[in-house]
């Protein structure tokens, strides 16, 4: 009987202590002072898969703002829902402001706000409307905060990117800025 224990219980025993046992994944260990790259780009959905005619229009509204004190090199694009790119400025009335340019890079100064909106409906066709967007930065880096919203007909849904927090951006350094950061090192 001893040695049916032995044999069957123990083992069991401990297969069943691995399975229970909590798994550590290991990374490559980082050594002091290396930190880990930032994206390049964040990507965020427009929720507008909503009705859309004439009659029942749909706004759609977008600020972004510089958290920083300097000058942020940035693009920020829209897609439709074939994946093809949205290039069409804004429209400004009733003190709602359009500063960006879907796709064409610009600079934002620092704590400065750029804005960008449109209506599908009334000022372009339903079928143009976008539901992707995506923040890039060109050159250095970029600590931003971002958010919108789209209105139809007095419902609002809000855009969130990032939850609404700050985030950070950094473009991937050219081969030349590799190498005079090296040589700093």
């Amino acid at each position: 009987m001893k040695s049916k224990l032995n044999k069957v219980l123990l083992p069991a025993m401990a297969l069943s202590l691995m399975i229970m046992a909590p798994a550590i994944a290991e990374g490559p260990s980082r050594t002091a002072g290396q930190q880990q790259a930032l994206p390049e780009e964040i990507a965020f959905q427009i929720p507008t898969n909503n009705y859309c005619s004439a009659d029942k229009s749909l706004d759609f509204s977008f600020q972004l703002s510089n958290a920083g004190s300097t000058p942020a090199d940035i693009t920020v694009s829209f897609y439709q829902q074939d994946g093809g790119k949205f290039t069409t400025e804004g429209t400004s009335y009733q003190e709602i402001g359009s500063t960006i340019i879907p796709g064409k890079p610009f600079t934002l100064k620092g704590y400065a706000t750029g804005l960008y909106h449109i209506n599908f409906g009334n000022h372009l066709n339903c079928k143009d409307r976008v539901y992707l967007g995506k923040i890039s930065v060109n050159s250095g880096k970029a600590s931003l905060l971002s958010r919108g919203w789209v209105n139809t007909n007095g419902a609002v849904q809000n855009i969130e990117v990032n939850g609404n927090q700050t985030f950070e951006l950094a473009a991937v350094p050219t081969a030349a800025e590799a190498a005079a950061t090296k040589a700093e090192k």
